[in-house]
């Protein structure tokens, strides 16, 4: 897909997913029927991740396009390393050769009010999906996660406010891009 970012190829995904395999997967982790010890979501995640990455994103990378991804490690490390308590090394050293150690140039974690976002999940009225349904003490700690994360790695990770109209979101990010290629010399 072109794009408005210097004339640059961009392609847009999401985890999990982002393949036939890893949408199985997908299935499976989202699934509100499927009990699983949290190791075993750990690692169909990093499966799924492995697949993803090696079938479409690092590829792409190679071939010096820009890649979009909604989700990768950084909510793994999130919500499986401080969600589910298993710590944020062991989750990165599961994913890391999933991904051959290649971390997003920027990583966008977008705020959200847990009032506000427990809000419009109401407003969806979509059923909950099997991580959603873990409740508000788990999204708490995963909310810990991602702030954790954003005082580790504050030169890739930008915080944004979720509660912004979603145009003045898009343009943040897009002025971000831009500047990211602007510094890489593209």
């Amino acid at each position: 897909m072109k794009n408005a970012l210097a004339g640059s190829e961009t392609h847009f995904t999401r985890e999990p997913g982002g393949t036939p395999v890893a949408e199985r997967i997908r299935d499976i982790v989202l699934d509100p029927e499927a009990e699983m010890d949290v190791w075993t979501e750990a690692y169909l995640y990093a499966a799924a991740r492995a697949d993803h990455a090696r079938a479409e994103i690092l590829p792409r990378l190679r071939r010096g396009q820009d890649v979009v991804c909604e989700r990768y490690l950084d909510s793994s490390l999130a919500y499986q390393g401080v969600g589910r308590g298993l710590g944020l090394e062991a989750v990165r050293g599961l994913n890391s050769y999933a991904v051959e150690a290649v971390m997003p140039e920027r990583t966008f974690y977008l705020r959200l009010d847990p009032q506000e976002r427990e809000r419009r999940a109401a407003t969806l009225g979509a059923p909950l999906d099997r991580i959603e349904a873990v409740g508000a003490d788990f999204m708490r700690r995963v909310e810990e996660g991602f702030e954790e994360l954003a005082r580790r790695e504050p030169g890739r990770i930008l915080v944004l406010d979720a509660a912004l109209p979603p145009e003045q979101l898009a343009d943040l990010v897009v002025g971000e891009m831009r500047r990211l290629q602007y510094t890489r010399g593209g």
